[in-house]
């Protein structure tokens, strides 16, 4: 574990690990960005070794040490139960050109030990330049910051945008998003040539529409690899509240059936290898699954191009994930998918670079995303997606270990007596 630098002046904050009444103590942020919460560590004051490093993180969220166990709550972490609230980013300076902070998301599940590392998280993005101001990673200054920010998971860079008060001032909080109540901190994010971000293909398949399982499908990496299908197609509207898709079981089986086998056409991974249909059917992360429609007359009278049901992809999101929501933005502009098919009042990609801005409806409200590139004979390239979330810091300091092992007690020990 190397010890962390020096800040900036004396803004910056100082939170090590410590021994208090015997107990090994972490120090975490934890935090919401936009529609996600989450814990945010340190990278440089966790162990190298995998192995005490995702128990430290197994810990602080409560979820099992080892192997399964349905149905737990995670009364004994900082994990909310659902997928959208089980996610720890660890964050350091980046020494890499192009990027200011390096980002690793561990995405976790209630019930399992099981820890996903293939995955980013827009929504908890948001909130990364306010801890990496906070702990010192980087140099903050009055008025707008531009914080380029390269996620190891998938080694897309999201250029953040956000204003920083100055001395003595408050943080302006401005900023509403569908599904979070009141304002708070916004931050602009876009992220660069998220195209492929997992696979290596916008279309993993190579096809932009097929069908799998009896459904028309569009199988689609932009950001994240998801499976767009009409919700007309499975027996449903687009329209239903999450808490009535998640009940219906019949529907969640047969999503499930598509899902797992649009994941093996793509060829999805994990841990370096091909993922298999068990594993796909019970994971938190990828595939993930959007049920689309056209909006309906008051939904277009707002503006909205096009109605979704987002999962994540076991339960319904309660609005609208935004890497999610960029890509259903990318497949709504491309000629040939499910999605344009169902999208309304949307031009194509222009033949040259330009903007295209698409207003996806959800649970919450609407999602705007705005997505850049050109599709000239056909061809599509699309260099940046951006979006507006807001961010805030719940709560700064030490978690008690209380079940460590004995080795990550002593490789504790043993950096703290290195200083």
């Amino acid at each position: 574990m190397k010890p962390a630098p020096d800040g900036p002046g004396d803004d910056a904050m100082e939170l090590a690990p410590r021994f208090l009444n015997g107990l090994l103590e972490i120090p975490v942020h934890h935090v919401r960005g936009g529609t996600s919460t989450g814990v945010v560590l340190d990278e440089r004051r966790l162990p190298a070794d995998t192995g005490l490093r995702e128990e430290a993180i197994r810990n602080l969220m409560g979820v099992p040490l080892a192997g399964d166990a349905p149905g737990n709550r995670q009364l004994a972490g900082l994990g909310r139960g659902v997928s959208t609230s089980n996610k720890v980013f660890l964050i350091e300076p980046s020494t890499r050109p192009g990027a200011d902070l390096d980002s690793t998301l561990a995405q976790l599940a209630a019930d399992r030990s099981a820890i996903d590392w293939t995955v980013n998280c827009g929504n908890m993005t948001a909130a990364l330049p306010h801890v990496a101001f906070e702990l010192g990673m980087l140099t903050q200054k009055a008025g707008e910051n531009r914080i380029r920010i390269r996620n190891r998971n998938t080694g897309v860079v999201t250029e953040a945008r956000l204003a920083m008060p100055g001395p003595e001032e408050a943080i302006a909080s401005d900023t509403e998003i569908p599904g979070v109540l009141g304002a708070w901190p916004g931050v602009a994010l876009s992220l660069a040539a998220p195209a492929g971000a997992v696979t290596g293909k916008l279309f993993p398949t190579g096809e932009r529409a097929e069908t799998v399982g009896g459904v028309a499908v569009s199988c689609v990496d932009f950001a994240m690899p998801m499976v767009i299908a009409r919700a007309a197609a499975l027996g449903a509207t687009g329209g239903e509240p999450p808490d009535a898709l998640d009940a219906d079981a019949a529907l969640k089986a047969r999503m499930r059936e598509v899902r797992v086998a649009a994941g093996l056409r793509m060829g999805l991974a994990a841990n370096g290898r091909k993922m298999t249909a068990e594993e796909l059917a019970v994971s938190e992360t990828v595939p993930k699954m959007c049920l689309i429609a056209p909006p309906d007359a008051g939904e277009a009278r707002r503006g909205v191009n096009v109605r979704a049901r987002y999962f994540t992809p076991q339960s319904c999101h309660r609005a609208m994930a935004v890497t999610g929501g960029a890509c259903l933005a990318a497949a709504c502009l491309i000629p040939g998918t499910v999605a344009s098919a169902a999208a309304a009042g949307l031009d194509p990609l222009p033949p040259s670079p330009g903007e295209r801005r698409v207003r996806i409806g959800n649970p919450a409200g609407i999602l705007e995303a705005a997505v850049t590139g050109s599709g000239a004979g056909g061809a599509v390239e699309i260099s940046a997606a951006s979006y507006m979330r807001s961010a805030q810091i719940l709560l700064r300091g030490h978690t008690p270990i209380y079940a460590a092992s004995e080795e990550l007690r002593a490789h504790y020990r043993r950096a703290l007596a290195a200083g």
